[in-house]
């Protein structure tokens, strides 16, 4: 279920989360959208829209009408789901490490509990998937002692990182 007084970010991925074959019936009892809408969505995820879109389409509706506007189009923030590129999350933490020199990227992903060892993060480097201010790095990129950064390592893990 879906309480109605449930925070945007849970009604948000309890939405977005249902089965594939319950979303219709959510939207003929919950959306105001008319039913000529619903089956052209019906239709187009029949034709290969992904049915994930069009539950998105669902929770933003429900929860603009609960929480306004405004929650609706932050809530997938709340949710723990995947940034927009770009954008980070409202809650970022900040991680202070007290380091005695420069570090090198991996050292400090792992430092800072944005990965769960140095080979995840020597992975994620790999893979092209980890930014700082927004900027994707390699291997080679160091932390220099008494700088900040904002980091992303991989899909979710965020994290200011002040390195003293």
């Amino acid at each position: 279920y879906v309480g109605i007084q449930e925070a945007p970010g849970v009604m948000y991925s309890k939405l977005v989360s249902i089965p594939d074959t319950l979303m219709w019936r959510y939207f003929e009892l919950l959306s105001f959208r008319s039913m000529e809408e619903i089956e052209q969505l019906r239709a187009d995820v029949e034709a290969g829209a992904n049915p994930r879109d069009v539950k998105i389409k669902l929770a933003e509706e429900i929860v603009a009408r609960f929480h306004g506007e405004e929650a609706a189009a932050n809530a997938h923030r709340a949710a723990g789901n995947r940034m927009k590129d770009g954008e980070l999350p409202e809650d970022l933490p900040e991680v202070v490490l007290e380091v005695g020199e420069d570090m090198p990227v991996a050292a400090v992903l792992n430092k800072a509990g944005l990965v769960k060892n140095s080979a995840a993060a020597r992975d994620l480097l790999a893979a092209g998937t980890v930014k700082v201010d927004g900027e994707v790095v390699d291997r080679s990129f160091v932390f220099a002692q008494g700088s900040t950064h904002v980091c992303q390592a991989g899909k979710k893990a965020f994290a200011r990182i002040v390195l003293k």
